[in-house]
């Protein structure tokens, strides 16, 4: 996470202001399989039957999973 530097002038309480980047890599590979590197982790998912070969979480499983944490 990205903060400013602390400026001189008054923090109007109008104001809020954050930056957030995170960098990573994803891959397509068979089957409707997806895999992404990103900070030291795999994730991994893939699409139920008869699209994929449901061997991990679908990408709406983790979007969902997300808002749940």
């Amino acid at each position: 996470m990205t903060t400013p530097a602390p400026s001189s002038q008054p923090a109007s309480a109008d104001i809020i202001s954050r930056s957030f980047s995170m960098e990573g890599n994803a891959r397509i590979l068979e089957h409707q399989n997806k895999e992404a590197e990103i900070r030291g982790f795999t994730i991994k998912c893939a699409e139920r039957e008869p699209m994929g070969d449901n061997s991990a979480p679908s990408p709406l499983a983790y979007f969902a999973s997300s808002i749940l944490f």
